[in-house]
């Protein structure tokens, strides 16, 4: 049988540590989302993360993919996580986990607060964050667009067919269950205008390179030297824009939202250029995010977030952005 339960999972995975020469001294979940991570800390105090991925959503190819590219992120400086190679020198461990075969990762533990966290709890909402993530994503842009992938790199693309097409990464949201007629003609005509306006925009390597694409609070960890970004279980190629869109989600509709996104954006140019065409497409971006969102929770309904996905679906439905 089939089980995500963690508690199942963390005893079979155990013996898989030795593929990396870690003798533990405790190990304990830290998050179960998509995937399970477990938070290992090793004899010598050192700690990391292990990553029990689920079956079924990236191929090992696309996995080694990611460790590669976040590899030569941290070489190029920024601060993500470091990857560690088992003693044979591979990314993964495929194991069998809760009744089903799963690759199992190792990467380095960051130490820092979510900034989601740090939202709900400052007196004041704090800008500086939103301008120091706004030079993160610059920085992840740069590197990615002088970057040239190495043979058999291979990672989704969220470029027209990903964002809107047949099947779109995150799922048809245009078909999820609860959208009233309205709403799905609403969505169905919201999700052709967008694709016209994305094929007029074009890609290019101003525009268009790997990206982090989940760049939301959760993933945004902030230490006492700064932000840092987590889980790139999400990346892959698509328009940069993207990802400024996720960061400012969780905020459009706070009375606040123009200080925010002004925030982001000086954080961005301080480290690269954007042009204004390129900033007039950060509103279909966030309403692209939007729709995204709803394909993917329309697709879990085991997660219980019908509420949640009621308010993504008003939220696109009243936003009438030009197109």
């Amino acid at each position: 049988m089939i089980t995500d339960d963690p508690a199942t999972i963390l005893d079979e995975v155990k013996p898989y540590l030795s593929e990396w020469n870690i003798r533990y001294s405790n190990i304990e979940l830290a998050s179960h989302s998509e995937n399970i991570v477990f938070k290992v800390l090793a004899e010598d105090e050192k700690a990391y993360a292990l990553r029990v991925h689920r079956p079924d959503y990236h191929s090992l190819a696309e996995l080694n993919s990611e460790q590669i590219w976040t590899s030569a992120l941290l070489e190029s400086g920024l601060r993500v996580p470091r990857v560690y190679a088992t003693r044979s020198g591979d990314y993964y461990v495929s194991a069998p986990c809760g009744g089903v075969q799963r690759q199992l990762g190792l990467i380095a533990w960051l130490e820092g607060q979510p900034l989601v966290d740090l939202i709900a709890t400052a007196s004041e909402f704090p800008l500086q964050m939103f301008r120091e993530a706004g030079a993160i994503c610059a920085k992840f842009h740069n590197q990615a667009s002088n970057w040239r992938a190495p043979p058999g790199f291979t990672r989704h693309r969220l470029n027209i067919d990903g964002l809107l097409g047949e099947d779109p990464f995150w799922g048809r949201f245009w078909e999820v269950s609860s959208l009233t007629r309205m709403q799905r003609r609403t969505l169905a005509e919201q999700r052709g205008k967008i694709a016209r306006l994305l094929e007029s925009y074009g890609e290019c390597s101003t525009n268009y390179s790997m990206i982090h694409a989940d760049l939301n609070e959760d993933n945004l960890f902030v230490a006492d030297d700064g932000l840092m970004a987590i889980d790139f279980d999400d990346a892959g190629f698509g328009w940069h824009q993207y990802d400024l869109a996720v960061v400012l989600h969780a905020h459009i509709d706070r009375p606040d939202f123009d200080a925010i996104r002004d925030a982001l954006i000086a954080g961005y140019r301080t480290q690269r250029n954007l042009s204004d065409e390129d900033l007039s497409m950060l509103e279909p971006f966030i309403l692209v995010r939007t729709l995204a969102l709803i394909g993917w929770v329309g697709a879990r309904p085991e997660l219980g977030r019908d509420d949640y996905l009621q308010s993504l679906i008003d939220s696109a439905c009243r936003t009438t952005v030009r197109l």
